[in-house]
Order: C-alpha cells, then structure tokens, then sequence
C-alpha cells in the first residue's frame, strides 16, 4: 500500500482541460487566500541516476495564484514528477507526474486531508482511479489498527487481499495501461513479478517504467535470497553441520560455551525483550522446557539491546532456562544464518545443526517433538 497512498484521488471531475501544451492549471481549493504556491519537480532520470541524496536536482516554483488557480509550466528536459507544497501542516501532497508536451488539469478540494484529481493525460486518470478504490481499502486498515487493540492476523490478511485483487483487477481491465508499471509496485514479491514479466509493450513503454524495472531487480535479489535461504534449511534437515560454537557470558557473568552441552538436545532461542513476537513464543517454549526436562536444554541467547534491558527481559518474563547474553556481536548472527527474530535452533547430542527456524512457527514444536522421540 506504500505507493498509491501519495496519489490520494477523489473521483472528481474537472469541467475541462488546459489547452497549453506544456501547462498545467492547478486549481487550489474554495477559500484559498494565500497569493502563490510552491510547486517542486525532479526529472524521473535523475531520480534513477543520482547516486545518493546530494545528487536530486530538485527544482522548486513559486506560482502566481490568481482567483484560486496557478499555472505551472512543465519541465522542457523530459518527464518529473511534481509535488505540490501544502500550505498548511499536511500528512501528505498532491503530487503527479507528467511529460513536457502534456497539458493537465489539477483540482485540489483539500489539502488536509488530501483530496485532488488529475486530468488530462492517461496515465494520471488511470491512476487517479485506482487509487479511488485502494484509497478507501487503505483508510479501512488504517482505522482498524488505530481502533483495535486486538487486531487479528486474518482481518489484516482480508484487508490487504481485497487491495491487491483490487490492483490485479485493474491490471486485467487495463493491461495496455502506462498506470500498470507503477501499480503492480504495491503487490508481494510473487505477485508482482507474475504481472510484471507479462507487462504489455504499452504498457512498457510508461514513463514510469523504469520504478517497475528498479521494483524487479529488488524482487530477484529476495528470491535469491530466499532460494539460498531454502538451501541452507535443506543442509541443516541433513544433520550434517556442526553447530557453529560460541562462549558468551551467563546473568552471573560466567563464561558458558555451546560445547558443555554435548550429549544432550539443545534449543538455541535467539530473541530480544524488543521482539513482541520473540515474547508471545515464550509460552509454547516453556511448555516444551518442562516436558522435556533433563532431557533437552534451552539455551536463550539475547540480541540486539543493553545488559540492562537484556536481564529486565529476563525477569520480566520469568525466563526459567539459560540466558546468555550476545549484544550486537553479528559474528553468531552470521554463523546461524540469523535473518530475523526469533530465530530458533535444534542440536542434537552429536552437536549437528539439524532444524533452524525464523520467526515464531508452531510447527517447530512438532519437529522439536519428532527429534525428542
């Protein structure tokens, strides 16, 4: 949903078009006293060719207003993006994007909050209209999860499939249109890369194509990773790895070393008192602590935060196995291949690595089970 949200549409329309090639009038809302605006711009190639934030030409225009509308003249160099500055405190921008020899009509009916329509080309009606549908799918999650204390997993994933089969939609009634590269953005990985490698020949040749092209480069990179993330679960399932060893200090400040538990299983817990979803496990692991007893070691070793917050955790939470205390040493992150928290790990009495699992999954209670027997 990061995309669409910075083209908040109303589903207005605009009596007619500019007639000026390379102008577009910007009618600002009823009551607007102020006497100019300010419009900025960036071209979209040195958006993609600057190599850091020093090299955005951004260029700002203060525009004349008279009786409520400012002309902008269009950037001569090729196409930009244009974002209109609010004159009062605003959480968002009416923004559009445009070629030089385009004429397009902005109406502004607020700016806070946003409410604007764009005319005048293909692109910016097409994405005026699905951002009219995504819009009021978006505002549902917003007040659900500002209103909610207790909001579920399934009322989040209802939400966000209506939003993304409203943008597939779209792709399917407009698939010749230059809003389609743009879009697809807001869709998962999987999704995105389906419609984006049977985008149109029109629909390529979008002046927004190249945020699809640099949107496709990231997508490869996650499915690469995920695919040698895949890998290395397969290796660690062979039972063939040595757990990587490690000596970290205990709440005593003894110095305790993975190999004093050779002989018996052992859970690594890799967690942080930060990390809700590293808490909401705690449960399911106690239960698993205390049916095993001596037969199985848990081992919590805490990442990413101070001593201190590291041994309120502890108390807090009334944690009953080892805690070992690693801080922000990413040398055990990289060995177990951390991706992300909680990351759990099963040894067994041989000391091989054979289960690691990223976030807080049930089922590695079932595998933790099916070793333990």
């Amino acid at each position: 949903m990061k995309k669409l949200i910075l083209l908040a549409a109303s589903g207005l329309m605009l009596a007619a078009c500019s007639s000026d090639k390379g102008t577009v009038t910007i009618k600002l809302p009823d009551g607007f006293n102020e006497n100019s605006i300010v419009v900025s711009h960036m071209t979209i190639e040195n958006m993609f060719n600057a190599k850091q934030a020093e090299d955005l030409k951004v260029i700002y225009d203060t525009l004349e207003v008279k009786n409520g509308v400012a002309k902008l003249m269009l950037d001569t160099v090729g196409a930009a993006r244009y974002s209109i500055e609010p004159p009062v405190m605003a959480t968002m921008q009416p923004e559009f994007y445009a070629t030089p020899d385009e004429s397009l009509d902005v109406k502004i009916v607020s700016f806070e909050p946003l409410e604007y329509d764009v005319k005048g080309s293909v692109l910016m009606e097409d994405l005026m209209s699905i951002t009219s549908v995504t819009q009021g799918i978006q505002q549902e999650y917003m007040d659900l999860v500002s209103k909610n204390e207790n909001v579920t997993e399934g009322q989040v994933k209802e939400i966000r499939d209506r939003y993304d089969n409203a943008i597939k939609q779209f792709v399917a009634d407009h698939p010749k249109s230059p809003a389609v590269p743009y879009v697809i953005q807001d869709l998962s990985g999987d999704d995105f890369k389906a419609l984006y490698d049977n985008l149109t020949p029109e629909a390529k040749k979008s002046i927004l194509m190249p945020f699809a092209e640099l949107y496709n480069k990231q997508v490869e990179e996650m499915v690469k990773a995920r695919e040698e993330e895949e890998a290395r679960k397969a290796e660690v399932a062979s039972g063939t790895i040595t757990a990587p060893g490690f000596t970290l200090p205990d709440l005593d400040g003894k110095s305790v070393s993975l190999s004093d538990f050779r002989g018996k299983w052992v859970v690594l817990d890799f967690w942080g008192s930060w990390c809700g979803w590293c808490i909401k496990g705690f449960p399911a692991l106690k239960e698993a602590y205390k049916k095993y007893g001596d037969r199985l070691v848990v081992i919590g070793i805490d990442c990413n935060e101070s001593e201190e917050d590291w041994r309120e955790g502890v108390k807090k939470h009334e944690i009953p196995w080892l805690n070992l205390y690693n801080g922000s040493d990413s040398r055990l992150y990289q060995d177990y291949n951390i991706t992300g928290f909680p990351t759990k790990a099963i040894i067994n009495p041989d000391g091989k690595l054979v289960d690691l699992t990223t976030g807080e999954d049930p089922t590695f209670f079932t595998r933790l089970a099916d070793f333990m027997k």
